[in-house]
């Protein structure tokens, strides 16, 4: 997605990206590495100062923030690029739309997003308590997920939800892949999308 769309590391040293969830920092590297100025904010304490520890040194590394996206901690029309992996499916349906359009009013006109949803097909769908649409508090029999919240969506779902927080899909794709002796299948949507020139919502 990046070497694709944004493919001149001089230009992007005047772009600025953002790592929404960015865990163990491997999406602050490469963003480092494609030369953009990077930002990222996660829940975790721990991990802003272990990414802090990891990449502080780094010039076009330019702030780290233990935030919510919902506390919108950057300026409207901020990014160029917003890489949001693993994330935002960890609320129901209706936050997540709330959060999509957040996400929407941080990006500049026609920035784009590489984003990722959980399928109906992961091995774990349905196991625990149901609150809302295809959206599960997890128990026991999901194992090390117990006692997340995980929503599942159609293709069609997730593709609605993005354009619904106005956005327009240049490229839907899925990823599979099967863990533990081949018992437990992990399925994700994945889309790169463009924020559409002067949304209003």
């Amino acid at each position: 997605f990046v070497s694709v769309n944004y493919p001149d590391t001089a230009a992007n040293s005047l772009k600025k990206a953002l790592d929404i969830g960015f865990g163990s920092g491997r999406h602050l590297a490469l963003l480092l590495n494609h030369g953009f100025q990077v930002y990222g904010i996660d829940y975790s304490q721990e991990l802003v100062r272990m990414a802090k520890s990891i990449f502080g040194d780094k010039p076009r590394l330019l702030g780290l923030k233990v935030a919510d996206i919902r506390e919108k901690p950057y300026p409207d029309s901020f990014f160029d690029l917003v890489v949001c992996w693993g994330t935002i499916f960890l609320r129901p349906k209706e936050e997540m739309s709330r959060d999509l359009q957040i996400i929407n009013a941080l990006m500049k006109n026609s920035a784009k997003i590489i984003i990722n949803f959980r399928t109906k097909n992961n091995w774990f769908y349905g196991r625990g308590k149901p609150f809302g649409e295809d959206t599960y508090l997890l128990d026991e029999s999901a194992g090390p997920y117990k006692a997340m919240c995980y929503t599942f969506l159609d293709l069609e779902q997730a593709e609605e939800l993005l354009c619904s927080a106005g956005f327009e899909v240049e490229n839907s794709e899925r990823l599979d892949f099967w863990k533990h002796r081949v018992a437990e299948r992990h399925s994700w949507w994945i889309f790169w999308a463009r924020k559409r020139k002067d949304v209003t919502l």
